[in-house]
C-alpha cells in the first residue's frame, strides 16, 4: 500500500508539473521575485520528499525562487489567488469554475488522453452500491466542501446525506 501511494504521487507530480513550466514564467524585471505557489492538504506537508521536488523543479524551470505556500482548505487558497498573495496554486475545478473571471488555467488533468481526472470513491464493502444514484440516501464524509471529487459529485449526483 504505501508502495502503491508513493507511486502515485510521483504519477500525479509528473502529470502536473509538465504543464507547468511554460507558463509561470514572467518578465525578466521579476527574476528576483518569488513565485509564491499555493498548495492545499492534496500535497501532504508529512511529505517533505515530494515537496522539496516539486519546489525544486519550479525553481528550475521557471529560473526563479518559488515560494511553497499551504493552506488547509480550497477557500483560503482560492482567497489568496483571488486577491492576489499568490502567483499560481494547485487547485480543484469547482473553484476555478466559480472564479474563472479571476484565474486563468496553467495546466489540467489530462485522463486517457482527455481532459478529466479520475477519483475513487470509497464505500462499505456490503453496500450494494454500483453507480452514485445507488448512494442516495446514506451518509457521506467528505474532504474539502469546495472539491469537485471529495464532495461536490456525490453530494449533487447521490444526494448522499452530509452530516454536521
Amino acid at each position: 500500500m504505501w508502495r502503491a501511494a508513493l507511486d502515485r504521487r510521483a504519477v500525479l507530480s509528473a502529470l502536473f508539473l509538465g504543464g507547468v513550466q511554460t507558463c509561470l514564467i514572467e518578465p525578466a524585471h521579476a527574476e528576483l521575485e518569488p513565485i509564491r505557489f499555493g498548495l492545499t492538504p492534496v500535497f501532504l506537508t508529512s511529505d517533505l520528499a515530494l515537496l522539496a521536488g516539486l519546489q525544486a523543479y519550479l525553481e528550475h524551470a521557471t529560473a526563479r525562487p518559488v515560494r511553497l505556500v499551504n493552506r488547509r482548505t480550497y477557500q483560503e487558497i482560492t482567497a489568496l489567488l483571488i486577491s492576489r498573495q499568490l502567483d499560481a496554486a494547485w487547485i480543484c475545478g469547482y473553484p476555478f469554475v466559480a472564479y474563472r473571471h479571476d484565474l486563468s488555467l496553467v495546466a489540467v488533468p489530462i485522463w486517457k488522453g482527455q481532459t478529466r481526472y479520475q477519483s475513487y470513491l470509497i464505500a462499505q464493502a456490503d453496500l450494494p452500491a454500483e453507480t452514485l444514484r445507488d448512494l442516495r440516501g446514506t451518509v457521506h464524509a467528505f474532504s474539502d466542501p469546495d472539491s469537485n471529487s471529495g464532495y461536490l459529485v456525490t453530494r449533487l449526483s447521490a444526494g448522499v446525506k452530509i452530516p454536521h
